[in-house]
């Protein structure tokens, strides 16, 4: 989102900065920490309208005269009044600005008889976006308490003067609408960095119910609903509506839905789904300060599909319309980060792998414990090609100051990378010594913002070593091992044989344990031990029955690593994205630039096959599900779907003759992965129509 925002603060300055005082421009800017927010909303949805008065308290934590904060800019500052005691035995200060501007302007320094001066940047010139600043009318000095009282209004109905070109944060609707965090719809400062208490009144018109994190039961009289939060947070989040309320004890949780009516016919899988994660990671980590319940409100699809905050979680429209296998996924991560990013804070929004990336591994760890070894295999695999996908591109350290945190990039640096790194901070401290880290790191920064020098800090005194190493390699630095091998079979006088030999990796001072897997002939044909990579090389020696046919590195995929088959499905990675946002000349192109490094490769004739069946280019589908299954078939269960999506092409020509001969081929199949034999009686039964929803693997 700042990133995005930077973007736009460029443009504007081109047309606007000759026109803007001196005073607007400066960059330099006070730093302060806010303590408490009290703020009286009153919602207009007829108008689109928010009007507020805020009074917000902070210390300066230098000696200033003025201090500046961040304000969506669809909003306009009618005035602000300086509360506190410093201000003498006067009466307090307050500014009216007398100019009122388009959005698209900036307010000019105006200084009234007595009254302290701001100017409001509505654009959004500098590097902070849309902005006020502020003179304080003296010099205050350091660690002095001052509180200001704002007193502003605005349409919010667009995404415009938000943080995000094209997604709402903010939307006053006439039966519904949301105010998040992120929004900046009170005066804000530093992003996902600056938590403090709150007490938040919002006045709504009759008939409309409004939601949000209370920690203490909410009041409502006569229209006006009250919210406190007395522990520091990132505050501020409230959705309303006509809801349907509908709340499930699930463990020793309570999951709340407010959706809109005839749309909660998912409300039982997802706080199913919610529950059990938020039971997994209150075991694994220890208790969040959200307490036992968590509110969920629908609200409509302008906005981000999830967005979470302290004890409540906003849900898109289109989650409850159509259920979708990425949405258990997002909701584990969701959950998870009630943890790390809102009990646990971030000291800049650059620590964002504390939170992101930590929340995945946590959803990635709870989908792990319910797996077999061959799943679990697969799902690292797929896990690892999602961090090979755009791994050079940035650090995990440098993706939130470089990248737009809501692009395909970042999300496969941030959240499967930032996964996978602590996936390997696990293997390499040991499981007891990971656990107690996390729950030590939860245990130590509960209320408090880290940063990511923190948790190494505490990495290194966890592991009785300096890890410094770790984190030079995985978190502030790009690019992957690759891996090979040297070995000579040798056979024992005792008819036995032994497999000796060396790995290889191009890096230096990568310190990781490694399995290294000898596969021979006859029963117990799999041997697999762990060897210490220390330095470029490292020996090893295995011993066997039978005779050796192969030493594989790594073989399920617990490293972070390059190889000629992951390169090739990196590529392919990059193209089901493209393929998942609908750009498919983009994916196409992606498939066909992998299939140039591995023509055998079924998984990427599978997803080409996928791409032509949703463009209703049935004979091109066709070909690719037939070259799918004259391929290497890997993973195996592509051969199933890929008579099954082969059927469904013909079934969209009106061939049902050739379409249920595919379909019998998949039931003789008998594999039932992703619940495939379930789709064969649905075709034999009902011929496929490709306006339906489909049920479909796509992996």
């Amino acid at each position: 989102m700042r990133h995005i925002q930077r973007q736009i603060l460029r443009l504007a300055a081109v047309t606007v900065a000759l026109s803007v005082p001196t005073f607007s421009q400066q960059i330099q800017r006070t730093p302060f920490d806010v303590t408490n927010y009290q703020i009286d909303a009153q919602l207009s949805p007829a108008e689109n309208k928010l009007t507020a008065t805020a009074d917000v308290s902070f210390v300066p934590l230098e000696d200033t005269r003025s201090v500046s904060f961040e304000l969506n800019g669809s909003l306009k500052v009618d005035s602000i009044t300086r509360l506190d005691a410093s201000t003498g035995t006067g009466p307090a200060k307050t500014t009216t600005s007398k100019i009122k501007p388009p959005v698209t302007a900036v307010t000019g320094a105006t200084t009234p008889p007595g009254g302290i001066t701001f100017v409001q940047d509505q654009v959004g010139v500098t590097d902070l976006g849309p902005s006020v600043r502020i003179d304080l009318g003296d010099t205050v000095t350091k660690g002095t308490p001052l509180k200001l009282r704002f007193k502003y209004s605005g349409v919010l109905n667009t995404p415009s003067g938000g943080p995000l070109l094209t997604k709402r944060l903010a939307y006053i609707g006439d039966d519904q609408g949301y105010l998040m965090y992120a929004a900046r719809w009170f005066p804000f400062h530093d992003y996902a960095a600056d938590p403090a208490s709150s007490d938040i009144s919002i006045t709504a018109p009759a008939g409309l119910q409004v939601v949000g994190f209370s920690d203490t039961p909410v009041t409502s009289a006569g229209g006006k609903f009250r919210f406190t939060q007395a522990k520091p947070g990132l505050i501020g989040n409230i959705a309303y509506g006509k809801f349907v309320n509908r709340n499930l004890r699930i463990g020793d949780y309570e999951v709340q839905f407010y959706t809109r009516p005839g749309n909660d016919n998912l409300v039982a899988s997802y706080g199913e789904t919610l529950g059990k994660a938020l039971g997994f990671y209150n075991q694994k980590f220890g208790s969040p300060d959200m307490g036992k319940k968590l509110i969920v409100a629908q609200i409509d699809d302008e906005s981000l599909e999830f967005y979470s905050s302290l004890g409540m979680l906003f849900m898109s429209n289109r989650q409850f319309e159509q259920d979708r296998p990425i949405t258990t996924e997002r909701l584990q991560r969701e959950a998870a980060l009630q943890w790390w990013g809102q009990t646990v804070g971030l000291k800049s929004f650059d620590d964002a792998w504390l939170s992101q990336g930590l929340a995945e591994y946590s959803a990635f760890s709870l989908r792990e414990s319910t797996l077999n070894q061959p799943q679990a295999e697969g799902l690292r695999r797929e896990l690892l090609e999602k961090s090979l996908t755009f791994e050079q591109t940035a650090s995990l350290l440098r993706a939130p100051a470089n990248l737009d945190d809501q692009s395909i990039a970042y999300q496969y640096i941030m959240y499967a990378k930032g996964a996978f790194v602590y996936k390997l901070l696990r293997d390499t401290l040991g499981a007891q010594k990971f656990d107690k880290l996390l729950r030590t790191f939860l245990q130590e920064y509960r209320g408090k913002n880290a940063s990511i020098e923190d948790f190494e800090k505490l990495t290194t005194k966890i592991a009785d070593e300096n890890m410094r190493y770790f984190f030079a390699r995985w978190v502030e630095g790009t690019g992957v091992p690759e891996f090979s091998s040297d070995y000579l079979i040798i056979r024992t006088k005792g008819g036995k044989f032994v497999a000796r030999g060396t790995i290889k990796q191009n890096y230096d001072n990568l310190r990781l344990p490694v399995d290294i897997q000898l596969r021979s002939e006859g029963e117990g044909g799999l041997k697999t031990v762990t060897v210490q990579v220390d330095e470029a090389t490292a020996d090893f020696n295995i011993e066997s029955e039978g005779k050796p046919l192969s030493v594989v590195i790594d073989p399920s995929y617990k490293l972070l690593r390059i190889s000629p088959d992951l390169r090739v499905s990196s590529i392919a990675r990059r193209g089901i994205e493209q393929f998942k946002e609908g750009n498919y000349v983009e994916a196409q192109a992606q498939f066909e630039a992998a299939l140039k490094l591995d023509r055998s490769n079924s998984w990427i004739y599978y997803h080409l096959g996928l791409l032509f069946l949703e463009q209703r280019n049935y004979d091109l589908a066709i070909d690719n599900f037939k070259a799918t299954l004259s391929g290497d078939l890997s993973p195996t269960w592509l051969q199933v779907w890929a008579e099954i999506k082969m059927g469904n092409a013909y079934d969209a020509k009106g061939d049902r003759n050739r379409a249920s001969s595919a379909y019998g081929r998949a039931e003789k199949l008998n594999d039932n992965y992703d619940n495939a034999q379930e789709a064969v009686r649905k075709y034999q039964a009902t011929p496929y129509d490709p306006r339906e929803a489909k049920a479909t693997a796509v992996k």
